[in-house]
């Protein structure tokens, strides 16, 4: 290629010019695109295409999971290798602890759970103790049956501790399926060999009487 850079020093912006992508309007998809075509344009120096592409998806991907936690990227190639999804490499993310709501209490910090005093069924029957009594409204839940309490999971915070993949990328794997391509090279056509008959050999006769008789049967 006529870019030589070094890989040790390739910034995005060098990386970009040898994807041949300009940096003003950069996305995956283009990055993908721009990598398909200058490698089927036989590069000079295929492995620093390779990494030139490498270090842009992971600029890219690394500022997706900043902005949305995730990253999403559309493969634009016919024959996208499923085990990167066409960016050539798997991605493994450093990760931290982050406050997140309850999902039992949604962060209300509080729940509802059956009033004990009624049983959830909104009445009790107060006892006289010559027989009889009443069926009363339960003065516990005001008769609805339920009763809100610190949630248990959160204790009453509304708020707990998950650990989620952080932005920056810890390690990458070479996808050995496409070899980093993120794409699959079409099998090369190998032509059978004709097969040909051996002519006849018998350890009792000759070779040229088991020639002979070879012309016969085929005849």
């Amino acid at each position: 290629m006529s870019n030589q850079v070094a890989v040790e020093t390739m910034t995005v912006e060098e990386a970009l010019a040898i994807v041949g992508i300009d940096a003003d309007r950069v996305t995956p998809e283009l990055v993908l695109t721009g990598f398909e075509i200058a490698w089927k344009g036989n590069p000079a120096d295929q492995r620093q295409l390779k990494l030139a592409k490498n270090l842009v998806m992971q600029h890219l991907v690394s500022e997706q999971m900043k902005k949305q936690r995730y990253f999403e990227i559309t493969s634009p190639f016919a024959n996208s290798c499923v085990s990167c999804r066409g960016t050539g490499e798997i991605y493994k993310f450093n990760r931290k602890p982050v406050e997140v709501n309850c999902h039992i209490c949604a962060g209300k910090k509080k729940v509802s759970v059956e009033c004990r005093k009624c049983k959830g069924s909104g009445r009790y029957i107060e006892r006289w103790p010559e027989g009889g009594g009443l069926n009363l409204e339960c003065t516990t839940c005001k008769g609805k049956g339920k009763v809100r309490v610190k949630c248990s999971h959160c204790y009453g915070k509304g708020k707990i501790k998950k650990i989620v993949p952080d932005h920056t990328i810890k390690s990458t794997t070479p996808c050995k399926h496409c070899d980093e391509l993120g794409f699959i090279l079409p099998k090369p056509i190998i032509e059978k060999k004709k097969h040909v008959t051996p002519p006849l050999s018998n350890p009792v006769i000759s070779t040229a009487t088991a020639a002979a008789l070879s012309e016969m049967i085929k005849e």
